[in-house]
């Protein structure tokens, strides 16, 4: 053909070794100066996370230690006020700030990630974490005592034998005069002596001092002069926690004392619920139930596993669905009536048994909030007055009354023989009225 004449060479551009060496250098400049400004923006950072915030992220570590044992105070030479309150406890204003959504500290998925993965959970691990759990209720149990109640009665041929109980006792504090020792009053009823044996096996006779009698619980006394030194410094005050949060549930405990009938003995378990409410003269208390297998004698304590109570054993109250779980009352409820029960003083008294009235139920049934008066007691301050069930409590005095709290409140600090007036919200053709009544309270 006459183009075959006609032959071309395509030849590869050859490289520009000065370009490729420019690319290169700008490439490596880049990455230096990336990895310079991540260094200072980590650096930024981190400085800006508080020390405990940085401390968080470590590991987390499952070793159990020994607990610190409380020594006893010494007592004083002059009785005094008891008074009772949670140094150690984080009240409902006191809570402290939640961490950011976006930390990882903040996610519980992060904390159990880090247990399974840095703990390495094998039985003797295991036996070991229980044994801390025990060392604690161990010394706990320094708070406890038994106690022995004897009567005399005659049998059919007019022999006369003793019958005796025997329970657990919650050692609280001392007036400087006398080891003041909390109980269940079903144990002393009828009682001719008592006697409490302390935990290094020595005893001493011992005294009713005060009971309530819709709790049942009392305080019974022993003279610290009956009390050796040694034995003083093998005993404890009970430290007492706090059950007022929703939190409280899912909280592992350790119930202590007789738990299961047995004096001593242990039982493990945890919170199951605390939305249990004993309606009861003047106040309520929550019950703390538990998955805890017990007896129907049990008695005791729960406490923590920082050895603090929280819930003291009752028996009265077991709910007939769960009557073999060990059920207590809220420590956070009964803390007045056990200083008012050490310090010898009985509760003032109206005879209103209620509930709350909520902003939330307020609204829905078109009501007043105030507490609602479920029932009022025969013969009581408040029937003499001309409370009725269905009333709604508004004000008692000058104070306003928000819920049933407020009202329990206010009338335990009120003294006994004062007359005070009381506003309600009584319902009456289609809507409430406003009424007022003058009440005289007494002494529960």
């Amino acid at each position: 053909m006459a183009s075959d004449f006609i032959k071309e060479k395509i030849k590869d551009r050859p490289v520009d070794k000065k370009k490729v060496a420019k690319r290169i250098g700008m490439t490596v400049l880049i990455a230096v100066i990336f990895g310079v400004v991540s260094a200072f923006t980590f650096t930024f950072v981190y400085a800006r996370i508080s020390p405990d915030k940085r401390n968080a992220i470590k590991e987390v570590s499952l070793s159990g230690s020994e607990p610190e044992a409380d020594t006893a105070g010494t007592p004083s030479d002059d009785a005094a006020d008891i008074s009772l309150s949670d140094d150690d406890t984080v009240s409902q204003n006191d809570t402290p700030e939640p961490e950011p959504a976006d930390t990882e500290v903040s996610r519980p998925s992060s904390i159990i990630n880090n247990i399974t993965n840095n703990v390495d959970m094998t039985p003797e691990s295991y036996q070991k974490l229980c044994h801390s759990v025990h060392d604690v209720a161990e010394n706990a149990a320094r708070s406890l005592v038994i106690i022995n109640a004897t009567t005399t009665d005659t049998d059919w041929f007019e022999n006369p034998y003793q019958n005796g109980s025997t329970s657990t006792g919650l050692i609280i504090a001392d007036n400087g005069r006398q080891l003041l020792v909390l109980t269940d009053s079903s144990a002393t009823k009828g009682a001719e002596q008592i006697s409490v044996v302390f935990p290094d096996g020595t005893d001493a006779e011992a005294e009713v001092i005060n009971t309530d009698s819709d709790t049942s619980l009392q305080i019974i006394a022993v003279e610290l002069s009956d009390i050796s030194d040694e034995t003083m410094k093998r005993i404890q005050y009970a430290s007492l926690g706090s059950s007022t949060y929703s939190s409280t549930v899912g909280t592992p405990v350790v119930a202590i004392g007789a738990p299961i009938g047995i004096l001593p003995s242990e039982a493990y378990g945890f919170i199951t619920s605390m939305s249990q409410e004993k309606e009861m003269s003047d106040f309520n208390v929550h019950l703390l139930t538990t998955d805890i297998q017990g007896s129907e004698n049990a008695s005791g304590v729960i406490i923590d596993y920082s050895g603090k109570v929280l819930g003291i054993i009752t028996t009265a109250y077991k709910d007939s669905n769960i009557e073999k779980m060990i059920t207590t009352f809220s420590i956070s409820d009964i803390k007045d009536i056990i200083e008012n029960l050490a310090n010898g003083k009985e509760r003032t008294y109206m005879g209103i048994i209620g509930t709350s009235v909520t902003r939330d139920a307020a609204d829905a049934y078109n009501m007043p909030v105030g507490a609602y008066v479920i029932n009022v007691d025969p013969d009581s301050p408040a029937m003499a007055a001309g409370i009725q069930s269905g009333d709604v409590i508004t004000k008692i005095g000058t104070e306003s009354v928000t819920d049933y709290n407020d009202y329990s409140r206010i009338i335990s600090e009120l003294t006994a023989g004062v007359d005070t007036v009381v506003t309600v919200q009584r319902y009456s053709r289609g809507s409430y009225t406003e009424l007022t009544f003058e009440a005289e309270l007494s002494k529960k």
